[in-house]
């Protein structure tokens, strides 16, 4: 398995200190990373990006493990979920352009997961299953892998993801999966990990720490933390994905509430501790 640092992990630092895409690729090559990717939502315009990611990364010698972008295909007016779908579609021809090997997605919002119906389940299904339908055929001719995050709402477990994966029905249609985010519907890591890795084209390595919650149906919520200090169990899960023949990316993402100077290089520390392991 190969190691990279998302974009997001330094969220913070690239809007305060108006990170440049080669500042970024500075940086993770400084704490000795391989490769990095780059999220559409930070770096925010079209315009010349394509030139920026390509002079960055032939500059610092890094590898991109993916162009990530941040979807919602759960809009119920039908002009915003269209408008969703072209912006996607003109972020994956970004993504084309610059080789990435897979580009994250998410799936739909769901603010009240854990009050809705089976109706209105039902309906917000059918909206991403035909949104994601229309950006794969697109993916495909493209040549562009897919990978679709628990994030969000739907999907949250790794039984969700495989869900949404199998009715699309495309084989550039595949999972992210972020072994923090499966605590966010109350499923362990390994266990969601293990339901979705068969799908596996990207990881993101992540951490949180639990707290008692007991207005959740399973006692516990969660709180983001540097990566080895939380609940999850990582080793695990790359176990269940090593089992399968995964061999791609595994990808920070730092979204601990630490100094980011001070977060990401621990977490850094512990994700090759961890990946030494295996």
């Amino acid at each position: 398995m190969k190691l990279s640092i998302c974009h997001y992990s330094f969220h913070r630092r690239w809007e305060k200190e108006k990170w440049t895409p080669l500042r970024l690729c500075e940086e993770v090559k400084a704490l000795g990373i391989e490769a990095v990717d780059f999220h559409a939502r930070l770096l925010g315009k079209m315009d010349g990006v394509v030139e920026e990611i390509k002079s960055a990364l032939s500059k610092t010698g890094l590898a991109l493990s993916g162009l990530s972008l941040s979807t919602d295909f759960n809009l119920e007016d039908p002009e915003a979920q269209q408008k969703m779908i072209k912006n996607t579609i003109d972020w994956m021809r970004v993504a084309a352009e610059v080789e990435a090997p897979v580009s994250r997605i998410f799936g739909g919002y769901l603010a009240n997961r854990l009050e809705i119906d089976e109706e209105t389940r039902k309906a917000v299904y059918q909206r991403l299953i035909d949104a994601l339908g229309t950006v794969a055929r697109e993916a495909e001719k493209l040549g562009l892998v897919l990978a679709l995050e628990n994030h969000g709402g739907l999907p949250c477990t790794g039984e969700e993801q495989v869900e949404v994966i199998e009715a699309v029905g495309s084989q550039y249609l595949r999972a992210t999966i972020d072994v923090g985010n499966y605590l966010q519907g109350g499923q362990e890591a390994v266990d969601g990990t293990r339901a979705a890795a068969k799908y596996c084209a990207y990881v993101h390595f992540k951490d949180y720490k639990k707290y008692p919650d007991p207005q959740m149906p399973w006692g516990w919520n969660i709180e983001p933390c540097t990566v080895g200090k939380g609940d999850v169990d990582h080793l695990g899960c790359l176990r269940e994905l090593q089992a399968v023949g995964y061999d791609g990316y595994i990808a920070l993402e730092y979204e601990g509430k630490d100094d980011e100077a001070v977060g990401v290089p621990e977490s850094v520390e512990f994700m090759k501790s961890v990946v030494a392991k295996l």
